[in-house]
């Protein structure tokens, strides 16, 4: 393929997405809801091992908790774009889902490998939040606004965090935020975010009809 058929190629693939921002909004609410449910079950479980187990989630235990319900988030957004992809009558991996996630792969990658790498509940919480935050906002040129913005919420508040948490989360006594406390970061961030978004979404209704964008492109 030759360099303009390939740009050629590449505007269609950008087209098509900015003609569905409006599904993709309207698609990724529900899964912004459940995300946002399972986060506050996430801190829900931190307090009860605190609380009632009497002995705070080990660190093992805390990135245990978070991917699953990282999994959980991801099986209901797959679910959710494969029943719209099929009500569109369009494969799952189509080409501008091929062009979303080579956008976020990186800043998700990087995420991924963090994981297994850093240790410290509290700098895993900070590396999810601002790095998430950066994969949406590398969406920005075909996502809908809200999208966008919700990306700009989570990258400023992980920046934000990384140079205040120590005077935020460390109270006099201690090393580092206890288990307890990064998940109710998790839990304001990763649930009240996305339960914002979410209600957001619904309260506003459509943002810009697909013909409107396209006049645009």
């Amino acid at each position: 393929m030759t360099d303009p058929d390939y740009a050629s190629q590449q505007l269609k693939v950008i087209r098509s997405l900015m003609e569905r921002a409006t599904i993709y909004r309207s698609l990724s609410a529900p899964t912004a809801l459940v995300g946002g449910l399972l986060s506050f079950g996430g801190f829900a479980t931190a307090y009860y091992a605190k609380h009632h187990r009497h002995q705070p989630l080990s660190p093992n235990e805390f990135l245990i908790v978070w991917l699953v319900i990282l999994s959980l988030t991801c099986l209901t957004n797959a679910i959710f774009l494969s029943r719209g992809a099929a009500q569109r009558g369009e494969p799952f991996f189509s080409s501008g889902m091929k062009c979303a996630l080579s956008s976020i792969a990186p800043a998700f990658i990087i995420a991924g490998v963090l994981t297994f790498v850093v240790h410290r509940p509290v700098h895993l919480a900070l590396l999810w939040i601002t790095l998430y935050g950066l994969g949406l906002l590398a969406t920005q040129h075909f996502a809908p606004k809200s999208i966008v913005t919700l990306g700009a919420a989570f990258f400023l508040t992980g920046c934000g965090l990384m140079v205040t948490w120590k005077h935020l989360f460390m109270p006099d006594g201690h090393t580092e935020p206890s288990a307890l406390v990064v998940s109710g970061l998790m839990a304001a961030t990763f649930g009240g975010f996305h339960l914002i978004y979410a209600a957001a979404v619904w309260a506003l209704g459509e943002e810009r009809s697909p013909s409107a964008v396209t006049e645009h492109v």
